[in-house]
């Protein structure tokens, strides 16, 4: 019987760490829905801070859509955002916290994102900080944000 090379040997023993590592993080669904929550969150944020108000409202649940697109266009002519920071973000099911030993996807279909917006808001030039809180819920398996626009005209 002929002797595996070394090359061949540490080819099937990557192979194997890579195949390994990928099923782990796939089989994972908690980090999964985790993830996508944080993907939603950064696409919707840098559309809705950049004024791209058609982009962004794919992330707002379809319930308040209308609505969304209706405040929008004096969102955008009103107020420029200058930095946006995520303070916290708050995980549960429904309105029940989420207990940190918790890792099932089927625990996580709420989050409440705590953001500090650095803005101005006209008529005034002054810069402003506001801290938003966004509610997201997990939607026919998408995270959806339920925005609260009035809080930026308050």
């Amino acid at each position: 019987m002929p002797k595996p090379n070394l090359s061949q040997v540490f080819t099937t023993i990557l192979l194997l760490l890579i195949f390994v590592s990928v099923s782990c993080k796939t089989m994972d669904r908690y980090y999964k829905t985790q993830e996508d929550l944080d993907l939603s969150i950064k696409a919707y944020n840098m559309e809705f801070e950049s004024k791209a108000i058609d982009m962004s409202a794919r992330f707002v649940h379809p319930k308040y859509r209308t609505e969304y697109m209706a405040k929008s266009p004096e969102i955008a002519k009103r107020i420029t955002i200058f930095e946006a920071s995520i303070l916290d973000i708050k995980l549960s099911n429904d309105n029940e916290g989420v207990p940190p030993s918790s890792k099932s996807e089927k625990d996580i279909n709420r989050a409440i994102v705590v953001i500090r917006y650095q803005t101005a808001i006209l008529p005034s030039t002054k810069l402003k900080t506001l801290l938003i809180e966004q509610e997201w819920v997990l939607y026919q398996g998408q995270w959806v944000i339920i925005p609260d626009l009035n809080a930026f005209l308050k």
